[in-house]
């Protein structure tokens, strides 16, 4: 068949491409779209507020199905990585923001946490990213997860492993951090660099906001799609 692959991330392209059924085909790379006038950056105290969040902390928000759920979204990772930032240094500076199904009893963190359960709607989400300073995925292997796209639409940094579509999102030092694959004391250095400048954390919202516009808007993907089905059908008319 005269096949032509479309795949939402580089990773995904280069697996099809290596396999043995899709070696020969045509692959595309048009990343997922979503709706940037619903992820957009809320004004950090109004989003705080709403959520029940303290004003004054540095917050790291990530989302969790449960502790002993997926293994490839790297949950153990990010522990690692916690235990491994300075107490010393963060213990009265930093608290941490989980959503999604666990209720906290089994996470053996230092810092204290605020659990804001499985949130419903653009709306919440919006809001608990906008609350954040910073968005953690340690996933040890993933497609393109629209939870970092949604993080960066909301002017949030996102840290995470060097590892399947996140080179896709994130640009290393600049909307965010890369760490080397599975080097939870890298993801640790990742956190702590992200946050601990003023200046530094502003330029990396900024620039989360403005990378998220040109990369994941809808109408960039139906416009990328336009192009390829008006290259695929010039091709046709010449054969």
């Amino acid at each position: 068949l005269d096949l032509t692959l479309v795949t939402p991330s580089q990773w995904l392209a280069d697996c099809a491409s290596s396999s043995k059924l899709f070696r020969q085909p045509r692959v595309e790379v048009i990343p997922n779209g979503i709706d940037t006038n619903q992820y957009l950056p809320i004004d950090k105290k109004t989003a705080r507020a709403t959520l029940d969040l303290p004003q004054d902390k540095r917050l790291i928000l990530f989302g969790v199905g449960s502790t002993s759920g997926d293994p490839r979204k790297g949950f153990q990772y990010l522990l690692s990585a916690l235990q491994q930032l300075d107490i010393s240094r963060w213990k009265n500076h930093l608290e941490l923001v989980v959503f999604g199904q666990a209720d906290g009893s089994d996470l053996p963190i230092d810092f204290k946490t605020h659990f804001l359960g499985r949130l419903s709607g653009d709306e919440a989400l919006a809001a608990a990213y906008s609350a954040a300073d910073l968005f953690v995925a340690p996933s040890v292997q993933d497609n393109l997860p629209n939870t970092v796209v949604e993080a960066l639409c909301c002017g949030t940094p996102c840290a995470a492993f060097k590892i399947g579509g996140m080179p896709d999102m994130i640009v290393h030092h600049q909307n965010g951090y890369l760490a080397q694959p599975f080097d939870t004391q890298d993801l640790a250095q990742g956190i702590a660099w992200t946050i601990e400048s003023d200046e530094r954390h502003k330029r990396l919202c900024d620039y989360s906001r403005t990378y998220a516009l040109r990369h994941f808007e809808r109408r960039a993907q139906a416009q990328q799609y336009v192009s390829l089905y008006e290259d695929l059908l010039d091709k046709s008319s010449k054969v």
